[in-house]
């Protein structure tokens, strides 16, 4: 014991770790936000270093400037409002809300934009913060079809500290008895909503799918599977090149669109157990089209059992995470995640009913909660 004891009072009295070298062995903790939460509760030494502008950024590098993804909203009212994929994030206070009050819009960058059902008043969520910013409906946006993204304001390059920026809410909506479909914007900066831009689009309105950003155009499905584009630079509605209709048929009108690789509108869709990757192309003569770019046997990745049951259910594409590269598949009652660049591919824990989600990713954060709630980030505040 005493040995011991003393072996532990030698330990103790050794000199601690240079701050630059104990930052160069945190680097090394896995990107997702609870192990660095963890990490700033050992002492106010430490804390101050994993809350460092420098060393955040470093991490960030350090993890190829990818965020983890911990989780995704669903909006389908027999599973809950979001879903945590990653371990340590609860996100107890969006596991709580209700699909009667909520309706998820998008994510990115790690801000969620929510719509609440009952008011339309509009939510920008930082999840791991616990950020919340509330705004109003804009003028002559009530009762419609509608849809949204948010994004970083213009000029802002360092999308792995999103947090610093002002924002930007694109919000697009239509009202079938005029055929007209408008949008705006909102900036954190002004606080204001920017003047309508509208187009005439007779029997179509605007779908609830998630929308895709690619350059500065935000792109969103319509009903009538037309994909409306929202020039963001000019302030302007246009509609994309339309995609086959025979084969959004084949896909059982389940369709998923999103930025390729390469900076172009993608697409995806799946036919039997075929995942069938498009992008919007044009050739050297101008003309724009729609390219087959890659075919996915998903028989090769998946599981035998779950191969036997897409007998009986849909192959589905229901969601697409930019950051990771991760395109999800629904076989009734599961959720599968399969990294484009690696091919790996996962299964979601929660099994249940889906249609389309949002992929939330974020690294940590200083005041973070840890999807913990209020109780948490005073406790930190304190340590």
């Amino acid at each position: 014991m005493d040995e011991l004891a003393g072996g532990r009072r030698r330990h103790a009295d050794s000199p601690p770790l240079p701050d630059d070298m104990l930052a160069e062995i945190l680097l090394l903790l896995p990107p997702e936000p609870i192990h660095l939460f963890r990490t700033s509760f050992v002492s106010k030494r430490w804390r101050g270093l994993v809350h460092d502008a420098r060393f955040l950024r470093r991490f960030r590098e350090f993890h190829g400037g990818t965020p983890p993804m911990l989780g995704f909203f669903n909006n389908h009212p027999r599973s809950p409002l979001f879903v945590p994929t990653s371990g340590g994030f609860a996100a107890s206070t969006a596991a709580k809300m209700s699909h009667d009050d909520w309706w998820a819009l998008h994510c990115r960058h790690g801000h969620a934009l929510l719509q609440n059902r009952r008011t339309g008043a509009i939510l920008v969520w930082d999840l791991v913060t616990g950020d919340q910013r509330h705004l109003p409906l804009p003028t002559r946006a009530q009762e419609w079809s509608c849809n949204g993204a948010v994004l970083c304001a213009a000029g802002h390059a360092d999308h792995g500290d999103c947090r610093s920026c002002p924002f930007l809410v694109a919000y697009v909506f239509s009202r079938e008895r005029n055929s007209v479909t408008s949008a705006c914007t909102y900036s954190s900066e002004t606080g204001v909503w920017s003047e309508l831009t509208s187009i005439v689009l007779p029997f179509a309105s605007v779908d609830v799918k998630p929308m895709a950003l690619v350059g500065n155009t935000l792109y969103c499905l319509l009903d009538n599977y037309n994909i409306l584009e929202f020039d963001l630079d000019n302030h302007r509605l246009g509609l994309a090149q339309k995609f086959p209709r025979d084969a959004i048929g084949s896909y059982h009108d389940h369709i998923v669109i999103m930025p390729t690789e390469d900076g172009r509108l993608g697409l995806a869709g799946v036919e039997g157990l075929n995942l069938h990757l498009w992008s919007l192309m044009a050739s050297i003569d101008g003309l724009v089209t729609w390219t087959h770019q890659r075919v996915i046997d998903l028989e090769n990745f998946l599981a035998p059992e779950v191969v036997a049951a897409t007998f009986n259910f849909w192959v589905e594409p229901i969601g697409f995470a930019e950051d990771a590269g991760v395109i999800f598949i629904y076989v009734h009652p599961s959720v599968y995640m399969i990294h484009l660049k690696s091919m790996q591919i996962e299964e979601v824990p929660e099994k249940g009913n889906y249609s389309s989600i949002l992929p939330y990713t974020s690294f940590y954060a200083p005041g973070i909660t840890a999807g913990g709630g209020d109780d948490q980030a005073e406790l930190l505040n304190r340590c």
